[in-house]
């Protein structure tokens, strides 16, 4: 299990990278602070040549977003933290990250943030052991089921019994046939690319659902689906002419 996060902060302004850097040592004890920088350049750099848990992140570096390196990355394979005066939310949740904190940071706000990527990172630590587990005990890529942790473990669920998943946070509703919900603390994406290969799609950014499952689909008010249970949830615009392409197969 992973004990300490390897830290990078990246903020152009001195006073924010000292004062983070004294909050996470004196409030997040999980925390090992491995760099700091303050420009884009340094950043990139950082980010390109060095391996880190946690990255904090100011939005704003000079004339530039902080974006435009991670937009840059082909794989993002720390969690991310955004701290910044201006509010990029939005933007910012689309990389996926744990929390967007706002300036001035508040001390439980901070502490939470971290908690929550120490359990993504756990978590996701646990989901390569889960699969090295899976592989010797026979259950290979072809399976149609995926591990789901629980409290003292994983429980292997049949991907075709999971009728949609829901974002809530940097966690995961997973609705189950007959069974109902289950919270889990891996964000939405990662359960988007363990169900792909199966009849599932996202129509939403907070929103994946199985296909088998779909009662109607409307292209009124802008598009959305009634499943089963009589679920309704709204088809993006972004991924609308997608969402129906493959629903009305």
């Amino acid at each position: 299990m992973i004990q300490k996060l390897k830290t990078l902060i990246v903020d152009d302004e001195i006073s924010g990278r000292e004062n983070l850097q004294y909050l996470l040592q004196h409030f997040c004890p999980r925390i090992v602070i491995h760099d700091v920088a303050g420009t884009l350049d340094e950043a990139e750099n950082l980010i390109s040549t060095k391996k880190y848990d946690l990255v904090f992140l100011d939005v704003e570096l000079g004339t530039s977003t902080i974006f435009e390196v991670l937009q840059r990355l082909k794989t993002i394979s720390f969690e991310i933290i955004f701290v910044s005066a201006h509010n990029y939310a939005l933007k910012a949740f689309e990389f996926a990250a744990v929390d967007y904190l706002l300036k001035p940071i508040k001390i439980e706000s901070l502490i939470k943030a971290v908690d929550l990527a120490f359990d993504r990172i756990h978590n996701n630590i646990l989901s390569e052991q889960a699969k090295n587990i899976l592989s010797k005990l026979g259950v290979n890529s072809s399976s149609k089921t995926i591990p789901i942790p629980v409290s003292d473990g994983y429980e292997i669920i049949d991907a075709s019994s999971i009728m949609y998943c829901t974002a809530d946070g940097s966690y995961t509703k997973i609705f189950v046939k007959n069974r109902g919900k289950i919270l889990v603390s891996q964000s939405l994406k990662h359960y988007e690319e363990l169900l792909f290969k199966f009849e599932f799609l996202r129509i939403h950014n907070s929103t994946i659902i199985n296909r088998n499952y779909v009662k109607q689909v409307s292209r009124a008010d802008g598009g959305f689906v009634i499943m089963q249970d009589n679920k309704v949830f709204s088809i993006s615009k972004s991924r609308k002419e997608e969402s129906f392409k493959k629903l009305l197969l």
